[in-house]
């Protein structure tokens, strides 16, 4: 098998983890608990892409995961692929368009930086960039537990009627 199939077989991994993190972010109220005990809070904003096949679903709104449009969408079976997110841990807040075929992020904006200093502030912004990425790391992590635990049949249950409401 090649790298190309490889990546087209294991690409409903990313897709579960937007619908897993979006129906946690609602059921949670967007507490969200990482490995190590830390917390963060996780909002899904703006913009939302969903997919079936060819079929698309496009929403632009303050939160667009809340909209009867978006609901439906899942409800079709068509599952996200393109989110805006905000996390916020504490007094800081980032914010980023989250790709789930990819597992990748882009239009990232950092918390405001404090130092004025033009070195200083890129070592910053670097911190800040990877604060963002260990946070998604530990979701990550999170997720892929739950999905290869045997507990991952009841969530799936929980999410499927979440999904019906």
């Amino acid at each position: 098998m090649d790298l190309v199939d490889k990546i087209e077989r294991s690409r409903f991994l990313g897709r579960e983890l937007l619908v897993w993190l979006w129906f946690e972010s609602e059921r949670r109220e967007g507490l969200l608990s990482l490995p190590g005990g830390d917390g963060c809070e996780l909002w899904l904003e703006e913009q939302l892409t969903l997919v079936a096949e060819k079929a698309e679903t496009k929403l632009k709104a303050g939160a667009p995961s809340t909209t009867p449009e978006a609901k439906e969408a899942l409800r079709q079976g068509k599952l996200p692929t393109k989110a805006k997110m905000r996390i916020t841990r504490g007094p800081q807040s980032w914010s980023f368009v989250f790709d789930a075929d990819s597992l990748s992020v882009s239009g990232v904006k950092v918390p405001a930086q404090i130092t004025e200093d033009t070195d200083e502030k890129f070592y910053e912004r670097m911190q800040l960039v990877e604060e963002l990425e260990a946070m998604l790391g530990g979701l990550y992590e999170r997720f892929v537990e739950l999905r290869t635990s045997q507990g991952w049949e009841s969530e799936a249950a929980a999410i499927r009627e979440w999904v019906e409401a």
